[in-house]
């Protein structure tokens, strides 16, 4: 079964990003779990958001528990339109903890202290904060550059610059890994973790998993699973580096490289999990779903909901579903693309949001000048999104071919877009 996980980070922002929080039970499904961020959560970003909850996140043991505890603050401060009524208790059963330390690391890097005590201080801290919140999956700490290039550079002298950074970023991830660790054996936590995955083709993907396989068999020690990381914009990923099929355009190189690496990562670790670092776009499902992951996440679906103000400068878009509640096909134009929200009539959708809430009744609730009205349609069309991502899922489930099925959809961009990657997998 696959999971898509809903990324929020509670934290660090303010309006609809905690309000989320207080709408779960809306999400009635079991493919869909939560993405929380550590950096956020630990107050540990300038600046901070929701202080007056967080600080007491600690005192709970499980983070299920402290999410009721959340809502139940959000309700008496009231922070949703008066006619909306929230149960505490919601369907959502799965939990994944990342760690966005990034920053931290940055800054001991540019302090100039990095070494063992430094990072075995963050390594137990990280790990202690989600085995007592009882996080159902954890990615490991890592430091990740980001590998882009000026334009008009050579190819050579990009491979050689994204070669020199990697294995300096290589050298520093396995020391983190290696603590991780010593952390787990010498303070016996118990929690599932997943090793992030680096690189910039599909070469040094693999050679960076074969180095943390040989560790784990020198440490006699197994992660849960791994994570594939640095793809989710694959703008940025050079063609010539990754070989990427003359002549695709942008949408099928994300599909291809997304799904070839998947398939090459899973090849190698033998029925673990595998997740899909912020690259789980709802067209990527049942690509990634069939060669080998078994989880995902994705923030375009939050952005794109996010994407208008109340000013009426800019929209928010809606997702145009495929797959509807009978996981059945729906003849819509434009099928999993992101509209804006004056561009739509009529989504044919059943999914409970918009049994609920037509579009004209969204609509209404962004122009009411009420913020309270303004963020709740925003968020209302995020889980419409979270509801498409679950039939796709459950798609995939109930039809044994199911990549045949997208193939040969009748809508002509993606029955040619799927049939094309396919062809091109190897």
């Amino acid at each position: 079964m696959h999971i898509f996980f809903a990324t929020n980070n509670l934290g660090g922002g303010g309006t609809n990003v905690s309000r989320f929080l207080l709408h779960l039970d809306k999400i009635k499904t079991k493919h869909i779990g939560i993405l929380l961020n550590y950096y956020y959560l630990s107050l540990q970003s300038t600046p901070s958001f929701d202080t007056s909850v967080l600080k007491n996140i600690l005192e709970y043991s499980d983070i299920k528990d402290f999410l009721k505890f959340v809502k139940a603050n959000f309700i008496e401060k009231k922070r949703q339109p008066e006619n909306v009524k929230t149960e505490l208790d919601d369907f959502i059963k799965h939990y994944i903890l990342d760690s966005g330390t990034g920053n931290i690391l940055r800054d001991l890097i540019n302090e100039n202290n990095i070494n063992k005590d430094s990072l075995n201080s963050i390594v137990e801290l990280y790990l202690q904060f989600s085995e007592k919140l009882n996080f159902n999956l954890v990615v490991a700490l890592d430091f990740a550059l980001k590998y882009t290039h000026k334009k008009g550079e050579g190819e050579s002298k990009v491979y050689q610059e994204l070669s020199k950074g990697f294995v300096n970023n290589e050298k520093l991830n396995f020391e983190i890994l290696k603590t991780t660790i010593e952390c787990v054996k010498e303070n016996k936590h118990k929690q599932d973790i997943i090793a992030p995955l680096h690189g910039y083709s599909f070469k040094s993907f693999d050679n960076y998993i074969d180095d943390i396989l040989k560790l784990e068999q020198k440490e006699n020690y197994q992660f849960h699973g791994f994570g594939l990381g640095g793809i989710a914009d694959t703008k940025k990923l050079l063609n010539e580096l990754w070989t990427v099929p003359e002549g695709f355009n942008q949408k099928l190189k994300s599909l291809w490289i997304v799904s070839q690496l998947t398939k090459n990562t899973a090849a190698k670790i033998n029925n673990r999990k595998l997740h899909v670092l912020g690259a789980g776009n709802i067209s990527l499902i049942p690509l990634i779903t069939h060669f080998g992951a078994t989880s995902s996440d994705c923030h375009s679906a939050w952005r794109r909901a996010n994407d208008g103000d109340q000013e009426g400068l800019t929209e928010s878009k809606m997702l145009v579903p495929l797959v509807n509640s009978k996981f059945q096909f729906i003849d819509n134009q434009n099928p999993w693309e992101y509209l804006k929200l004056s561009k739509i009539k009529n989504l044919n959708c059943d999914c409970p949001i918009c049994q609920e809430y037509n579009i004209k009744e969204i609509k209404k609730l962004f122009s009411s000048g009420d913020n309270e009205n303004f963020y709740f349609a925003k968020i209302l069309i995020f889980i419409h999104a979270l509801y498409q991502y679950d039939y796709v899922i459950s798609f995939c489930e109930q039809n044994k071919n199911y990549l045949k099925e997208f193939s040969n959809y009748p809508n002509g961009e993606w029955n040619s877009l799927y049939k094309t990657v396919i062809e091109n997998i190897k």
